[in-house]
């Protein structure tokens, strides 16, 4: 989607390719991928979108990556975890929360949702999104 740039944070590289292998066949664009707060840091200025996974390289820096990225940057971002029970924390910032292994079809739903709401449109969002906003 043209003007969208989607910034993966995610350790594990093969999950990492996958899912930007998923977003170019939907049509959309990588900011790049990061492994840890500190390359998330590099590429939070070029995103629009941010997938992020709780457990990094650092550990489980995820929710603290997305509130920065959210609150210094504007960036929309949805948490993507395998163990979304352990997410208590206060992510008043980011939008939501979808489980891991996302189905493209979910991943599609959840950027059009994304795209809705920025445009200022309120619309209901996917089946399999957990709202924080």
């Amino acid at each position: 989607m043209a003007g969208e740039k989607i910034l993966i944070v995610e350790d594990d590289m093969l999950i990492a390719s996958d899912l930007e292998d998923i977003l170019m066949t939907l049509g959309y664009e990588t900011s790049g991928i990061a492994d840890s707060f500190e390359t998330a840091q590099q590429f939070a200025a070029f995103s629009t979108i941010a997938l992020v996974d709780v457990n990094l390289r650092d550990g489980a820096t995820g929710p603290r990556i997305g509130q920065y990225l959210a609150c210094d940057f504007g960036v929309a971002v949805v948490i993507v975890t395998g163990s979304p029970e352990l997410i208590e924390t206060d992510l008043s910032k980011v939008i939501g929360l979808i489980s891991k292994p996302a189905h493209p079809n979910l991943i599609r739903d959840v950027l059009e949702y994304l795209r809705t709401i920025r445009e200022g449109e309120r619309c209901v969002p996917p089946g399999g999104m957990r709202l924080f906003v």
